[in-house]
């Protein structure tokens, strides 16, 4: 009887033993999981499309950059409506027309960036200014791959937020082009 007891004990014991070393199994394959993505999330390529406008300067840039520590593969990138650089409707200044827009980059590196000069402020934002030709708002496509895996992401690009406001200036950039001048009338004596 003894004996019989100290079996269903061991038993029990036994079984939540397995109960629990199957636990650990499954949370070390969840955190194994977890360390896997954040390894390639802090890895991966990640193209940033934005626009900004650089101090001292009217007029309002399109970046588009691979912030990420590994290459894009096979970056396809399109923009959904027609962008005339500038307002000048010219074929040669539509950016659906680009390079970039039209083509596959086989590899496109970490701290890559391109950059496009769309307009000034005055050119997007004219009364008279027609949105098929300097869109306020339009989308890029960024399809690229890295590791086996695809990545398809829209960026909306809205440029609406720059009306009525103003370039900001560098007290640096603004002490530079002093000294700049005072240079210029030194060399002119």
């Amino acid at each position: 009887m003894v004996n019989e007891a100290l079996t269903a004990i061991l038993v029990l014991i036994t079984g939540i033993y397995s109960y629990l070393t199957y636990r650990m199994a499954k949370m070390s394959e969840a955190s194994v999981e977890e360390m896997r993505q954040q390894s390639d999330a802090a890895m991966r390529p990640y193209i940033v499309v934005t626009h900004y406008v650089p101090p001292k300067l009217p007029v309002i840039y399109l970046r588009i950059a691979n912030i990420g520590k590994s290459s894009a593969l096979n970056l396809k990138l399109s923009i959904d409506k027609d962008f005339y650089q500038y307002g000048e409707q010219q074929d040669s200044r539509n950016l659906k027309n680009a390079f970039v827009f039209n083509n596959i980059l086989d590899s496109f590196p970490p701290n890559s960036e391109l950059l496009f000069g769309l307009a000034q402020g005055s050119v997007l934002f004219h009364l008279d200014s027609v949105d098929s030709i300097c869109p306020t708002q339009f989308t890029i496509t960024a399809q690229y791959e890295y590791s086996g895996k695809k990545v398809d992401e829209d960026h909306l690009i809205d440029l609406r937020g720059y009306y009525g406001t103003e370039t900001s200036h560098n007290p640096i950039v603004n002490e530079l082009e002093k000294l700049r001048k005072a240079v210029e009338k030194i060399g002119n004596k």
